[in-house]
């Protein structure tokens, strides 16, 4: 499997591209804005192809080309609106592989970027196997509507998945008013916010300094104690730290803020599985819908989406059935209401630790057990 890294300010070239090149070819993508963004990712990636889009300058993207090539690690594919002999010979002395003019169709980009791949050498996991840990499997609790549970529901399946056995670090993404650390009882000394001071030198084994415990083997990276400290949190920061807790945690789960903001989008772009979490009610299941279809506008696959319902037995005349058709997304759980919840959440101990045998633990284990199901999955993808 390839790996090619997009890098291009116009999102919806992006998500297309990225759409083309995974859904017909056997390559997985990222994608940044900046080439700052793409310097800080190189290194952590180590991807086979880079995609220089046309919002990069040509003068600009022959440059960065030109200090990459000593490197000689990544083929560089440039989408120019300049269309010049001249540029055509810059970017081959600078070791472009190849420019495709920005006004040919995509299916001219993706030519251009399996000849790179199958140019490219091995890639540096491949020559050297055991020395790169795979990637774990990195999933996402999504919702743009306050109040369904969607915090609670992270935190119960990322102890339920520790207490699998599988290493499992919980983000707390909801940078501004994260409650991962009261749901879990959790003294937050260290958060992203100091992992972020140390972004500069910050590895793998570094960042596991900045995770906190949990009783259950969960680790746990916590946000910002306060709300200011979000701002130095970015988005190509949140992609690299994405990328490193996936190279020592066999699952990364991931919870968002009721938003649908450059973070959350950053959080689903790095995701193997986003989990959309709605009530039974109408405003929920809306909610729900909508956000599905601009995320479909801006170019992600609807197969990336499950739908989680929780409080699924309230007597609400509806049922989730027709949820899952009006939302258009497979439910995989459906989630009881019980009073042992906001208990549990008041003494900051998750409902499958504090009551295992109630029907609403059993069913947050469930879900555990069917995000499990896909590690096996993405462990040999990388293989």
């Amino acid at each position: 499997m390839g790996l090619v890294l997009i890098a291009d300010s116009d999102a919806r070239f992006c998500r297309r591209l990225r759409a083309l090149l995974e859904g017909e070819t056997d390559v997985r993508c990222d994608e940044v804005r900046t080439l700052e963004e793409a310097s800080a990712l190189l290194p952590l990636r180590r991807p086979d192809v880079l995609v220089l889009g046309s919002s990069v300058a040509p003068a600009v993207a022959v440059e960065f080309a030109e200090t990459l090539r000593p490197d000689g690690a990544v083929a560089i594919v440039l989408v120019s609106s300049e269309e010049s002999t001249d540029l055509l010979r810059r970017a081959m002395r600078a070791g472009v592989h190849d420019v495709v003019p920005m006004d040919q169709q995509f299916g001219e980009v993706v030519r251009a970027i399996q000849a790179a791949l199958a140019t490219s050498g091995p890639r540096l996991e491949e020559a050297h196997p055991v020395s790169v840990p795979s990637r774990g499997r990195v999933v996402t609790v999504f919702s743009t509507k306050g109040g369904v549970g969607k915090t609670v529901i992270s935190c119960n399946v990322g102890v339920a998945l520790a207490k699998l056995g599988l290493k499992t670090v919980l983000v707390d993404l909801d940078l501004q008013f994260g409650d991962v650390g009261i749901m879990l009882d959790l003294v937050p000394e260290r958060t992203i916010f100091e992992a972020i001071q140390s972004f500069d030198r910050l590895d793998a084994e570094m960042l596991r300094g900045f995770l906190t415990p949990h009783s259950s083997g969960l680790q746990v990276l916590l946000a910002p104690v306060h709300p200011e400290d979000a701002e130095v949190v970015t988005v190509n920061r949140i992609n690299a730290i994405i990328s490193l807790l996936s190279q020592i945690a066999d699952v990364v789960v991931i919870d968002t803020s009721a938003a649908l903001d450059d973070v959350v989008l950053a959080a689903i772009d790095n995701s193997d599985a986003v989990y959309a979490v709605a009530t039974m009610d109408v405003a929920s299941i809306k909610n729900v819908r909508v956000s599905l279809q601009k995320l479909a506008q801006m170019g992600y696959d609807n197969g990336l989406i499950r739908l989680v319902i929780n409080r699924a037995d309230s007597k609400v005349w509806l049922d989730p059935g027709e949820a899952e058709r009006t939302i258009n997304a497979p439910v995989v759980a459906e989630l009881p209401s019980d009073r042992l919840v906001p208990r549990s959440v008041n003494r900051g101990i998750p409902v499958v630790l504090d009551a295992p045998r109630s029907g609403v633990a059993h069913a947050l284990g469930d879900l555990a057990k069917n995000i499990a199901a896909g590690c096996e999955e993405v462990s040999s993808s990388v293989a």
